[in-house]
């Protein structure tokens, strides 16, 4: 007997193999579709541990036996789409696995000016070029799902799914999530990956919790994978991983009782570091004093949040004494070769009349331009302790650097970054420096 289950292990061993390869294959070649540095590491890395383990798993326990899905599918955005895709693609496959897909999606939202044009997401077109049914809801109140639906998946809907309607699928709710859960819970994972530094991150596939987001049991998680510098490439390296990790646990019946915990589980010291990644909001955006002090300590922080959430802005008055939004449409991080040659920190905030700031020693930098800097009062604050009263300035130099073959003589330097355009409220964008003229308080002190 036991000869035979050798062997039999030794052929689930040997499909498993095959069966990773084609999704390696698969995964990568959506990742470069992309054009996504990572699709190389994350093929090696992935398809090495993921894989791996399942097919240990798939080789000692037999595959859980599904009824057909009717899947009511609700989403939103460039994530959920692709696992919509990947969805119909199987059910087109493998219609004894998915039987049929009916969507839900999100009313419209007004944008631009006045608000006259109605923008809906992304997921409505991919399903109505799909055919799917499509069902508008903004809210499940009084709404009853198909009768035939068994199983709910929301991936990046942002509207909760209540236990009516779970209990009334016979397998519950699925739900994609961005990150290694426990860790980021909340609805922007990818800004807050970045936001707070990580070098890693992963995907995890959980089930839909009855009382709250992000609390499900997680039934399967990537290893980690290395963080890129900005969201969009964040997004591009996560999003087929994600779709193909949905289809590879329903083939493997992960949403079959009994359900497995497949998370990691933190101990006491990575629990007290677990953070939540809450909605990114227009207030999220703005530079704050204490913000701009926090940048001067911290190289690189500055050029990491305009790409994690940008783009900034700041409120500044002009010569006419008009207040005025100034965003920040372009910004980068100084190349290392010149933070290398001249280390001084400059200060990125001032007040008038100050002491004076030190010129640089380093003629490279140049003038020294100031434009004043309006914080956001809070009227319980302490007025003396806050010094509100005091006027405050940004401190812009010159930044006449050549990067790349390129110069940029109409770049402002701020602290560690340059910033190479601003589009000042009811302007078009520019040129930091023209943007700027109008509110140029002094130059030098």
């Amino acid at each position: 007997m036991s000869h035979i289950l050798s062997s039999l292990e030794a052929t689930a061993k040997s499909v498993t193999a095959l069966f990773s390869s084609r999704s390696s294959r698969r995964i990568s070649s959506s990742l470069l579709h992309h054009r996504c540095p990572y699709a190389m590491i994350y093929q090696q890395l992935h398809v090495a541990t993921q894989f791996f383990h399942q097919g240990r798993r798939y080789s000692t326990t037999p595959r859980k036996i599904s009824d057909p899905l009717h899947i009511l599918f609700c989403g939103s955005d460039e994530f959920s789409c692709a696992s919509l895709k990947a969805l119909h693609d199987e059910h087109v496959r493998d219609p004894d696995l998915i039987r049929s897909i009916d969507v839900v999606v999100r009313p419209g939202k007004r944008t631009g000016r006045g608000y006259k044009v109605v923008r809906d997401p992304q997921i409505r077109s991919l399903a109505e070029s799909l055919k799917l049914q499509i069902h508008e809801r903004d809210t499940f109140t009084g709404w009853n799902m198909p009768p035939e639906t068994n199983l709910i998946i929301a991936v990046s809907f942002g509207l909760f799914v209540p236990p009516r309607l779970l209990r009334g699928a016979k397998y519950g709710g699925l739900n994609l999530h961005p990150s290694l859960l426990p860790d980021l819970r909340g609805p922007a994972p990818l800004q807050h990956t970045l936001l707070m530094g990580r070098k890693t991150t992963g995907v995890s596939l959980q089930t839909l919790d009855h009382k709250t987001f992000d609390h499900g049991l997680v039934l399967s998680q990537t290893s980690s994978l290395p963080v890129p510098r900005t969201v969009s490439d964040l997004q591009a390296l996560v999003t087929p991983i994600a779709a193909s990790m949905l289809i590879d646990g329903l083939r493997a019946g992960v949403h079959v009782p009994p359900l497995e915990d497949k998370g990691w589980k933190p101990d006491e010291r990575e629990a007290a570091a677990l953070v939540h990644a809450p909605k990114i909001t227009k207030a999220d955006r703005r530079l704050t004093s204490s913000l701009l002090r926090t940048c001067e300590r911290e190289v690189g922080m500055l050029a990491r949040r305009q790409d994690a959430i940008g783009p900034l802005w700041f409120e500044s008055r002009d010569r006419q004494g008009r207040k005025k939004r100034v965003i920040i449409e372009q910004l980068e991080e100084l190349p290392a070769e010149i933070l290398a040659h001249n280390n001084e920190k400059l200060a990125m905030l001032t007040e008038t009349p100050p002491s004076p700031i030190s010129s640089s020693p380093d003629p490279s930098y140049g003038q020294q331009y100031l434009i004043p800097f309006e914080e956001e009062k809070d009227e319980e604050e302490d007025l003396e302790a806050a010094n509100i009263n005091k006027p405050q300035y940004l401190v812009f130099w010159d930044s006449p650097f050549t990067a790349r073959g390129i110069e940029h003589r109409d770049a402002f330097r701020l602290g560690d970054c340059r910033v190479l355009s601003l589009k000042v409220e009811g302007d078009r964008a520019k040129p930091a420096k023209p943007a700027l003229q109008n509110f140029i308080n002094g130059m030098g002190l």
